[in-house]
């Protein structure tokens, strides 16, 4: 509840338009898997976005200078609202949901008097929809499009990390092996991924790592797996990502017994990080960092 209370008075401060705070508190809820806030800032997004459209229609050019606060063109929130939906239902699992929203980000092509910057946004995000397109199409277990989705973030730089975390959660859902694509493509990938220091592609870095190690448990590899969770914990301690940095954990004691010397060692150094550095020591059990 308090993090609504402070979203709610960031959507409310000035200085920044409440669509680009919006924006920018989806990216958040995404980061930490908070899907209910989430949906809350896209419906936000969406409610405000079709104010200000409906004015535009019915006032025209009386209402532009209100409108050059924002930063982006006033489609570009339809398109990120609906794909901010898509998301929330896809990460719920309610995929026949998730394209429904797809399918409205696909087509923004009745916003009415589109400028040339407004056509590249509905062509920018009609490329967006192909890509989840694939996602719920694999994520709901459709392996046969599985090679065809390989050579589309082949063919997209920008889809490889985000792809990549959907080939292998639809992997873990589905209990799919697809070790021949794992080990042709994963382990000379992830030394380049672990260089990646903006924000947006460490968060995606780190929940890959999550679902390798995931994958790697399903597939018996319990020493790779313990790596890869011991990889994401050492990330994820320094950018909050706690609602998923507990559920690894909770990964890692199914496995502790199995876990050698040094991973173990290693384990106890990143807990101790975060009982210090953190605060949120009440979370970890005494014997962790003991």
């Amino acid at each position: 509840m308090g993090n609504d209370i402070d979203n709610d008075v960031y959507l409310l401060s000035e200085h920044i338009h409440a669509l680009d705070k919006g924006f920018d508190l989806f990216r958040l809820s995404y980061r930490q898997n908070n899907w209910d806030e989430a949906d809350r800032i896209a419906n936000q997004i969406l409610s405000l976005a079709e104010h200000l459209y409906e004015n535009k229609k019915k006032w025209g050019e009386i209402v532009s200078p209100l409108n050059q606060m924002i930063k982006r063109p006033l489609i570009f929130y339809f398109g990120y609202g609906y794909l901010a939906k898509s998301i929330v239902y896809q990460k719920q699992g309610l995929f026949d949901r998730a394209r429904e929203y797809i399918a409205k980000y696909a087509d923004l092509g009745w916003y009415e008097n589109a400028t040339n910057e407004d056509i590249e946004e509905i062509e920018r995000f009609k490329g967006f929809s192909k890509a989840n397109g694939y996602a719920v199409d694999l994520l709901s277990g459709k392996r046969g499009l599985l090679k065809e989705y390989i050579d589309f973030i082949q063919d997209n730089d920008e889809e490889t990390l985000p792809g990549l975390i959907t080939i292998f959660e639809a992997a873990n859902l589905n209990e799919w092996n697809i070790d021949d694509y794992y080990y042709s493509s994963i382990p000379e990938q992830l030394d380049a991924f672990s260089e990646l220091e903006d924000l947006g592609n460490r968060v995606y870095y780190v929940k890959l790592l999550n679902q390798l190690a995931a994958y790697s448990l399903n597939q018996r590899r319990n020493d790779i797996a313990i790596n890869y969770m011991l990889d994401y914990m050492q990330i994820a301690v320094t950018m909050d990502l706690y609602r998923e940095f507990f559920t690894i954990i909770a990964m890692f004691e199914n496995v502790r017994s199995l876990a050698t010397t040094e991973q173990l060692s290693k384990y106890k150094n990143i807990l101790q990080e975060v009982h210090h550095e953190k605060s949120i020591s009440s979370y970890i059990y005494a014997d962790d960092i003991s």
